[in-house]
Order: C-alpha cells, then structure tokens, then sequence
C-alpha cells in the first residue's frame, strides 16, 4: 500500500516546523521512498502472506468495502497505494478494469508476478504528486487502510481528485482516527500532525509510523480536493478482532469502531 514511512531520522524532519506545512523537498521525498522499501521487505515476507491466507469472511473491512462498491464490471479503476496487488486483483476478478499504483518499486514487482498474464496495469509512482497521464480518467478510486500513512495527505487527495472523472466515485478505508486515543496511540487526538508508531510492527522489530491527522482534516482535505462526501461507514471491531492491550482505554464487552470507510463522489 502507499504509506509514507519514518524512521528517527525522517522523524525528526518531519518534525522541525516547515516541512509540515510544505511539500517535502528532494531529499525527504528520496528518504521516505528509501526507508519505505525497507519496511515493505519486512511486510513482503510477512504480513502480505497472512493476508493471502486470512479467511476473507472473517475480514472486518474487506466484505463491507466490496459491498459498498457494488458492481465494478467494466470500470476504470485506480487501487491508490496498491502495494503487493491484493486489493487490485480482488477488483480485477470482480470485472473492473484495474491500474495499481505504489510509490514502492519492490511491491509492484510482485504485484506483477502475482498477475501474469498482464490484466492489471501497475505503476510506481508517488501519489502526493501530480498525474497528467490520468486526468479526469477514472470511474473509481480505490485506497485500502492507506491513507493514515501518507505524509503529503492533501496532495494526495488533490492527486486523487484530478484523476477522477466527473461522478467518479473514491471509497477509502482508513483507522478511525478516534481509534487512535481508545487503543492509547496517541493521548491527544488534536496533537495532529506528527507521528506516531505502528506498536504492533515495532514489536516485530521495525520502526513502522502513521500520521494522526483528525477526522475534520481528512474531510476537509477531501472537499478541497473537489469531492463531495457521500457516505461514512463505521466499522464494527469486536472483541477478538484486535490485539487487546493492558493500556486499552475500552472495557471488555464494549464496542468501538476502529475503522471505518468514506464514500465520495466528483460532481
């Protein structure tokens, strides 16, 4: 998936005051690329297998994103941070004609060995960049639990919204961001804008980050980037769907949504 990744060094960059309220310059961009190709080498081997082997109906997100897209025979569509091709060859299978793109050189190649006979268009690309080549082009987007890792989550939105035909739609699963102060993540869910470890992948060894951005932000950012909000879906996390933690502020027996889906629509 397209994620914006940190590690102390680029930690600290991101940071120091400017950088967050600017594009990233040349060197951040080639660091984050760099250090995000390291922690795809971790998730290739890892992650990626569990999720091929998971058992699809026991996804909490999966099944209701599908459902919500309802028919995608014949569509142009754009998996955003497609990573290692999982959601795109789902989408593919379902009929929809699929472009995969990844700022993460070493995921497209096994995306394009996980599709051989070339039915789905890959592409590295950075997302939080500009993409003349499809504008006003697609009658989907797609984005899977990718937008909390994106650093440049406005331009990647912006990116996304150009590329949409008009009444193209864009479906995005993403963490709760109110998520983030249940499972103590973070302890102020205003603090927005810095980063925070993923505890789970830092406890298998690899310093991994998501960016807290609040939920305001992430729908404004979207309505600026020319989409109209169609749809939120919460999704239900029920106890034995997560790792509990001794810090975990939700009692047993109680119930929060962890993630959740945002439909939207391009006039």
């Amino acid at each position: 998936m397209y994620n914006a990744l940190v590690v102390s060094p680029f930690s600290f960059l991101t940071e120091g005051g400017k950088l967050k309220k600017t594009r990233m310059s040349l060197f951040s961009q080639h660091l984050q690329l760099s250090v995000q190709e390291e922690r795809w080498h971790f998730r290739d081997h890892k992650l990626v297998a569990a999720r091929e082997e998971a058992d699809f109906e026991h996804d909490p997100i999966m099944p209701r994103f599908l459902k919500v897209l309802g028919d995608v025979s014949g569509l142009l569509t754009l998996d955003a941070g497609c990573g290692e091709g999982y959601f795109s060859r789902i989408l593919a299978r379902l009929g929809a004609r699929v472009t995969g793109i990844d700022i993460a050189a070493s995921l497209i190649e096994i995306a394009r060995t996980k599709d051989p006979e070339g039915t789905i268009t890959y592409q590295v690309a950075d997302l939080s960049q500009p993409l003349p080549t499809y504008l006003n082009h697609f009658d989907l987007i797609v984005s899977h639990l990718v937008l909390n890792d994106v650093y440049d989550y406005r331009g990647f939105l912006t990116t996304l919204g150009s590329v949409a035909r008009s009444g193209g739609r864009l479906v995005m699963s993403l963490n709760n961001p109110y998520s983030y102060v249940v499972r103590s993540h973070i302890t102020n869910y205003f603090d927005s804008g810095k980063a925070f470890p993923y505890r789970g992948m830092a406890e298998e060894g690899v310093k991994v980050h998501f960016y807290h951005r609040t939920l305001e932000e992430y729908v404004e950012a979207c309505l600026s980037a020319g989409f109209q909000l169609q749809h939120l879906l919460d999704i239900p996390t029920p106890e034995g769907t997560f790792k509990r933690r001794s810090d975990t502020l939700l009692p047993v027996g109680y119930q929060f949504p962890f993630f959740m889906l945002l439909m939207l629509r391009k006039p």
